[in-house]
């Protein structure tokens, strides 16, 4: 079983198996209602070979989709293992997934030296929102790249500004490079970033600039870190936010997790906020035959 002959109309369905709901009920729970449904409506639990396992078969999946449903999840998979792992060491970058940038969440950011935010249009995805999530990621990153299919990308390249680069992934599986983005560093809105990081990040940055965190109860707290944090510069703002992201990526265990999964599911694996006894079931799922888990 190398590849899928299935209906088109089950791609969509096909695609949430990476999401973190799904794999998560695969790994913890031993099933996934969803999961089971879907193989018995496609037709798919008919043709499974009885060794192959989890891991093989997702694999499977995911080749199927990439030949004929890129999906978001398809876009984010390429630039985790193309850009974050290809270009990057973990080391010294950090990738996240759906952050929460004014009214808006970011589809991936890549911190290494600077911030790089990605925002995905697949074939499927229309530009009505571009303008107003290019704006709120200008207030927050320094490069802002448009990710997108090559049949997209004369549209997105009309209706983005200069600064925005532009990139696509092609049908090789590579992600080209169609228009440089330009620096922003200086033109972010200290206010804006502090509103994107958690209590401990904004307190551990005006610790770090000002010598001390002021002495109030929770209630007056935010409001006095955040006229701290608007004084200052933008250069000074955006160079703590990326520090205090990366951060979040230096747990052992998840480097750990990340480079030991297999590709088409590390996207999944760098925000699936695992324990390391999750972990190590979700390798032990991976390792099971397929057919165990068609209850």
């Amino acid at each position: 079983m190398e590849s899928l002959t299935i209906n088109s109309k089950y791609n969509s369905g096909l695609s949430r198996f990476f999401s973190s709901s799904i794999l998560n009920d695969l790994a913890r729970k031993g099933h996934s209602a969803f999961f089971n449904e879907m193989l018995s409506v496609s037709g798919l639990h008919e043709i499974i070979d009885e060794n192959i396992t989890m891991s093989d078969f997702l694999q499977i999946v995911y080749n199927h989709l990439f030949k004929n449903y890129r999906s978001e999840y398809i876009y984010k998979n390429a630039i985790a293992n193309k850009i974050l792992l290809g270009k990057h060491s973990l080391n010294t970058a950090f990738m996240l997934t759906e952050f929460r940038v004014a009214d808006c969440k970011a589809d991936t950011v890549v911190l290494n030296g600077t911030s790089n935010v990605y925002e995905i249009k697949s074939e499927f995805d229309s530009m009505y929102r571009l303008k107003r999530q290019i704006d709120a990621y200008s207030q927050v990153f320094d490069f802002i790249h448009i990710i997108t299919s090559p049949s997209q990308t004369v549209k997105v390249a009309s209706c983005t500004p200069k600064s925005v680069g532009i990139m696509r992934l092609t049908n090789r599986n590579a992600i080209s490079t169609v228009r440089e983005a330009e620096s922003g560093r200086r033109f972010v809105k200290p206010d804006i970033i502090f509103d994107s990081l958690r209590k401990t990040e904004y307190t551990s940055i005006i610790k770090e600039q000002y010598g001390y965190i002021p002495d109030l109860p929770n209630t007056q707290m935010h409001k006095a870190c955040s006229e701290l944090f608007a004084k200052l510069s933008p250069e000074t703002a955006h160079d703590c936010m990326v520090k205090v992201l990366k951060a979040r990526g230096k747990c052992t265990l998840l480097k750990d997790f990340i480079t030991d999964i297999p590709e088409c599911l590390r996207a999944y694996s760098i925000n699936a906020g695992l324990s390391i006894k999750e972990t190590s079931y979700f390798r032990e799922m991976l390792n099971t035959k397929c057919i165990f888990f068609m209850k």
